[in-house]
């Protein structure tokens, strides 16, 4: 069964630690940087420091944390097209794709 929801969202960016997420999806196939950057503005973090992360953005979505980055990846940022999605639950994760869609589409 589908419903169609109409939700407030409220998302704030930066200031939050990336603590207590686990992966739990990818942004749509296709999505770049620079899409990325017109919804959330720049990473908030850089190179990790076991290599594995070469940027992130980190926020909360009514007030869940969550995380966009490009674990693993072999292609620098710009040229990335695989972007995981972490968050405290798949609900999270769901919700940040929602968001994402709906506003690159403005």
């Amino acid at each position: 069964m589908k419903i169609k929801l109409e939700l407030e969202i409220d998302v704030v960016m930066g200031g939050i630690a990336p603590v207590g997420t686990n992966f739990y999806g990818y942004l749509p196939e296709g999505t770049t940087y620079d899409d990325i950057i017109k919804v959330f503005d720049q990473p908030q973090f850089g190179r990790s420091p076991d290599g594995e992360m070469q940027v992130q953005w980190v926020g909360k979505i009514n007030g869940l944390v969550f995380t966009i980055y490009d674990y693993k990846s072999r292609v620098f940022p710009q040229y990335n097209k695989d972007w995981h999605v972490g968050g405290e639950s798949k609900f999270t994760a769901e919700l940040i794709k929602a968001y994402f869609q709906a506003r690159l589409s403005e």
